[in-house]
């Protein structure tokens, strides 16, 4: 049936509603059922993601993704992190262009002085420099050649009577585009990126979208094989419900899942034991993205712990130490692709795009939290307003403050947890500290993975309803009130900061509650946890 993205966003409020009530009810329903009912619930939602038929998975492709991640990794000599919209401007520019209705007079420059508006013909002008200094004669036809593809034959496949753009990459996207934060694919991605990209041509893109299909099963296959198959389901089942695949769509775009799926499994090795693998993925999975780097907190501080305790963890110690060794090779070998210089105007275009003043109505995280009143509704405004951003900023001790604070009351939390448990509580960090866009929220995956495995606990339960919930509520404002971003993203955050509160608070009441003792000559201390 093909159906549009706002009819399954519908569907996954019910899908979503049912799939947390049999979280919150997995033990007191007969197991027989339990599983039948989970299987049920993992082939509808997976249906549902293909939209009913599949043209979603089989034939279409997201343009305005592949125009960074596909075009940039290949052309990464050339365009570096900032020269992308220039360089895509004089293509549009000399091929006929403006090809997009309602282009607009300005783009979002990236410069050393870091992301601020610019007249598109400042932009036509920089990509000329772009052009003459940097590309050969050949790698910019292949450079023009790969742009008109994806944004004249896969962006543009069905106009309406007014001749815009509507399908793929209307002509609001390309707006959008044009003002958005550039390519931000880390030098450790590209370098693994870029030699896919150019191997495979611009005309077959396609076969690079089942890449993230292939590393997502492998990663669910890793928790059945460490974790059970329960454990496998509810994972599969929160990535095929949250609001944070909604975009990019799997299989549309180019290795941007990648660093989900080591995180997954490097969860499930952790829980199998397999200490100096789960490391490696969770190197890669730092060198992909930054940010996974803050999952290796626990195991550092159940390290410490462990030192308290006159005690040496070797298992994390190996864990530690095939994360470095990931990171010293692949962010080592970037650096000598690439140079230093290339490494530095990547971290300093991300530094800059996370200042407040950057901050797009797509971000959550305490920031969000502590400078929104979701209870408002939808008087609120729709989206995030320069006041707002200033509130954000002035509210920055406060926030790192308090997200110290939660840091450390989560590493007294998992003095007696399990490691991969430890490893998975790495998103508190993350939701702490830093303001990324909704898909990235997709990170909650490993908290799904030990909340599927230790349902046996009520702890475990409410984690994984109050996550399910999470994800039924933003389909519903989603489909409720389209066009409220601020009311979705800061309802949002108070809800991941309420699911937060409630894991740390009880699994404290866990570690730090007398051990439970068996009376008697034999009489041993069991852990409480």
């Amino acid at each position: 049936m093909d159906l549009s993205r706002t009819v399954t966003e519908g569907y996954k409020i019910w899908i979503a509603g049912g799939a947390m009530l049999l979280a919150l009810l997995w033990g007191v329903i007969p197991k027989t059922w339990r599983r039948q009912l989970l299987v049920a619930t993992v082939l509808i939602a997976a249906i549902n993601y293909a939209r009913w038929g599949v043209d979603a998975l089989a034939t279409r492709l997201d343009a305005y993704d592949l125009l960074h991640y596909y075009v940039n990794a290949k052309y990464i000599d050339e365009l570096g992190y900032l020269d992308l919209y220039p360089a895509m401007l004089l293509v549009d520019a000399e091929n006929e262009g403006p090809f997009f209705h309602g282009q607009g007079p300005v783009y979002m420059a990236q410069d050393e002085a870091g992301h601020h508006l610019e007249p598109i013909a400042s932009g036509v002008a920089r990509g000329r420099q772009v052009r003459e200094e940097k590309f050969t004669p050949e790698r910019w036809k292949a450079f023009e050649h790969d742009v008109l593809y994806l944004t004249r034959v896969i962006g543009c496949t069905e106009r309406n009577k007014k001749g815009r753009c509507i399908r793929e990459m209307s002509d609001e996207l390309w707006l959008q585009l044009i003002n958005d934060h550039g390519f931000n694919g880390t030098p450790g991605w590209t370098l693994l990126a870029e030699p896919i990209a150019h191997v495979v041509p611009v005309e077959s893109v396609k076969v690079l979208g089942y890449l993230d299909l292939v590393l997502l099963g492998g990663s669910i296959a890793l928790v059945a094989w460490a974790m059970g198959a329960d454990a496998a389901l509810w994972t599969a089942l929160f990535l095929l419900l949250t609001y944070s695949t909604r975009w990019p769509y799997i299989t549309w775009v180019f290795l941007r899942y990648d660093w989900v799926a080591c995180l997954i499994g490097a969860t499930a090795l952790i829980a199998r034991g397999r200490m100096a693998p789960a490391g490696v993925m969770a190197g890669v999975a730092a060198t992909a993205r930054m940010f996974p780097a803050m999952w290796m907190w626990g195991p550092f501080v159940r390290g410490l712990w462990g030192l308290w305790e006159r005690e040496v963890r070797r298992p994390l110690l190996v864990l530690a130490g095939g994360f470095l060794i990931a990171v010293a090779v692949v962010q080592g070998g970037a650096t000598l692709r690439y140079g230093p210089g290339r490494v530095v105007e990547h971290f300093e275009n991300m530094m800059d795009h996370n200042r407040a003043e950057q901050l797009s109505s797509r971000r959550i995280g305490l920031a969000l939290a502590l400078a929104t009143e979701p209870w408002k509704g939808s008087s609120i405004e729709q989206v995030i307003t320069p006041e707002r951003k200033e509130l954000i900023e002035r509210q920055s001790p406060l926030r790192y403050a308090l997200a110290g604070l939660g840091v450390l009351l989560l590493g007294m939390a998992l003095r007696r947890q399990k490691d991969e448990e430890a490893y998975a509580m790495g998103f508190a960090p993350f939701f702490l500290f830093t303001t990324a866009s909704y898909y990235y929220y997709v990170a909650r995956a490993p908290l799904a993975v030990v909340h599927g495995a230790n349902l046996d606990r009520w702890r475990h339960r409410v984690g994984l309803s109050m996550l399910l919930g999470l994800e039924t509520f933003s389909n519903w404002v989603e489909t409720t009130f389209p066009g409220h971003r601020l009311l979705l993203i800061g309802d949002l955050a108070w809800g991941l900061l309420l699911y937060l509160v409630v894991q740390i608070g009880w699994m404290m009441w866990e570690s730090w509650r007398p051990a439970p003792t068996i009376e008697g000559p034999n009489r041993e201390a069991t852990q409480g946890a």
